[in-house]
């Protein structure tokens, strides 16, 4: 296992990260890989399976038994395959329709800690970062948002997205509050500029902030942009039917119902491909 993480991971991914942006979102796909090929080789120890001895029905059933991210260990075999560890195994490629950027849930909530409760951090950081963590909506979604959009009822914040109402939790709402009143005092000094009162509003006060700019903020202070989203998205739609995960997240639902089907997805097709392939 060593070598496989220090000597190729690591030194792949230091060669890949020169001269490029995103490295946050690299480490975390590089450790999510390092994490898959543990819980394989774990797997296999509880199954009194040795590596050599690894076939492709007994990988196949810890693929399916997992999440989606178990395909991450796609390089781990690869690398056994190519040093005679393991017999010519495959781990599927994600389908071009499903969506392929994640950082592992530990980091997920790690970030969005940060954003509840890191006062250093920009308001409007810790807002969107907030619902793109929790709640798995799209940065251009929220900055569509406007101050109407925001429901105050006594200690409740509700935010109304397409004709539904989500609720926040105390926390995430107590900064929503402070957006709020941020946007109201920015509306009330330039409504000659603006007819929208926009909860973000950015140096133009008649849009919205630019979504290229938050995505480059959320990157320099290590925040998930697209990878946290999915990653937030994943937990829901495992735990929620899509009815809900519509609403919760403010997408259609038809999208919402492709991510309950990616995460049930157990890849049959695949198995009874692979079923044909053998002689």
């Amino acid at each position: 296992m060593s070598p496989f993480a220090h000597w190729h991971l690591i030194h792949r991914h230091r060669r890949m990260a020169r001269g490029h942006a995103g490295q946050t979102v690299r480490d975390g796909h590089r450790r999510s890989q390092i994490k898959r090929a543990l819980e394989l080789l774990t797997w296999l120890d509880e199954q009194g399976i040795a590596l050599p001895d690894l076939k492709q029905t007994n990988l196949e059933q810890w693929l399916v038994s997992g999440s989606p991210n178990r395909r991450d260990v796609r390089v781990f075999v690869l690398w056994t395959n190519e040093r005679g560890l393991t017999s010519s195994l495959e781990v599927p490629t994600r389908s071009p329709e499903d969506p392929a950027t994640f950082i592992e849930d530990d980091d997920r909530v790690e970030q969005l800690r940060r954003c509840v409760n890191d006062a250093t951090l920009p308001l409007d950081v810790r807002v969107i970062g907030s619902l793109v963590l929790l709640m798995g909506l799209q940065v251009t979604r929220i900055l569509e948002l406007t101050v109407d959009d925001v429901i105050v009822q006594d200690s409740a914040v509700q935010l109304k997205l397409d004709g539904g109402f989500l609720t926040l939790p105390p926390r995430l709402a107590h900064l929503v509050r402070q957006q709020l009143h941020h946007a109201e005092d920015a509306w009330e000094s330039n409504r000659a500029a603006s007819t929208i009162p926009w909860l973000f509003a950015g140096l133009n006060p008649a849009r919205p902030i630019q979504s290229q700019y938050i995505y480059l903020k959320l990157r320099r202070l290590g925040l998930g942009g697209l990878a946290g989203r999915n990653t937030a998205r994943l937990a829901l739609a495992a735990d929620v039917p899509a009815s809900i995960l519509a609403v919760l997240t403010g997408t259609s639902i038809d999208n919402a119902t492709d991510w309950a089907n990616f995460v049930k997805r157990n890849w049959t097709d695949y198995i009874a491909r692979r079923a044909q392939d053998r002689p």
